[in-house]
């Protein structure tokens, strides 16, 4: 396939890189004045690759082409739009003038409402929806440091709009399978990405609370973590979501004596570490907003939201300092 991206972060570049390795052609389109830069230098790949047993150290040099525009004539057949969720506003108005016939993934954190926001741009008949729950990292001057999952329940998660099953839904699985990045398509799209926006700001919030990974890891946080979390999703009940029947929310309502536990296994893992402090290192002001935009939406609902407000003079303490 020929193939846009747009997006040159830790998102964009791990899904491209292991998409180009099966024969597709991808250029990424960068901001006005960056494409020499890129064009000499290329983007550097420091991974974590956990799919093939323990783990390998991957070190790489992923060169592409790279553009400052694009347009309906170019004949991109998919644009896979990866970018931070404040630079969405940015990049839609380029999508509804220059996409032309291609299919226009995203694949990237939404925040509430940002699906509504794409379709004030584009028909919901010219785009699929993702989630990048495969990878994670950070992103720096040389290049970015991701790591790519390799348990089952990492998925790279696609679905359309209405929840229907299309053929070109199953042929970007097919190309996502080919890159071995574990695709699944659910129904339920808006939901899990909704209600995922909230796990990813509790988590974050929780983390920066606990100062370091050790302590992130033990139980009190982890419990605080989820009594904020299920607070958050009582914003999706408002908005006419049941957060108890999207996967893989609803295991997050088990008792939680038994969550705590699974949950402490599943972070005591290198890539986990990895992926929570590459976020918080490499893309503070999305890290920052996400604790807010679901703040906001409390205070929008009227919810007290007691455990999730509590993590704000930590938020408040570490973004001062960054």
């Amino acid at each position: 396939m020929k193939i846009l991206v747009i997006g040159v972060g830790v998102i964009g570049t791990t899904y491209a890189w292991q998409i180009a390795r099966g024969g597709n052609e991808l250029t990424h389109f960068v901001r006005a004045g960056k494409k020499r830069f890129y064009d000499e230098h290329g983007i550097r790949v420091r991974c974590l690759d956990q799919r093939h047993g323990a783990g390998a150290e991957v070190d790489d040099m992923y060169r592409p082409a790279f553009t400052e525009d694009f347009s309906p004539e170019d004949g991109y057949e998919l644009i896979i739009c990866a970018v931070n969720s404040h630079q969405l506003g940015d990049v839609l108005p380029l999508l509804k003038n220059k996409a032309g016939d291609a299919t226009v993934l995203f694949l990237q954190n939404m925040r509430p409402g940002d699906d509504e926001l794409i379709g004030k741009f584009l028909d919901a008949s010219r785009y699929v929806i993702g989630y990048p729950f495969k990878t994670g990292g950070g992103r720096d001057e040389p290049g970015i440091s991701t790591v790519i999952f390799g348990n089952r329940l990492s998925n790279t998660v696609l679905g359309e709009r209405d929840g229907s099953v299309t053929p070109r839904l199953r042929h970007i699985r097919a190309l996502l399978e080919k890159a071995d990045m574990n695709p699944k398509i659910i129904r339920k799209i808006i939901p899990y990405i909704r209600t995922h926006y909230i796990w990813a700001a509790a988590s974050v919030a929780a983390f920066i609370k606990a100062g370091s990974w050790e302590r992130f890891i033990s139980p009190e946080i982890i419990r605080e973590s989820y009594l904020a979390m299920r607070e958050g999703w009582e914003v999706c009940v408002r908005q006419g979501i049941n957060p108890r029947r999207v996967a893989p929310t609803c295991y997050f309502y088990l008792p939680l004596f038994l969550l705590v536990p699974f949950t402490r296994h599943m972070y005591d893992d290198e890539g986990m570490r990895r992926m929570f402090q590459g976020h918080v290192d490499h893309s503070p002001d999305e890290m920052r907003a996400m604790y807010y935009d679901v703040l906001a939406l409390g205070d929008e609902h009227g919810l007290g939201m007691p455990h999730y407000r509590g993590f704000k003079p930590f938020i408040e303490r570490y973004f001062s300092r960054t």
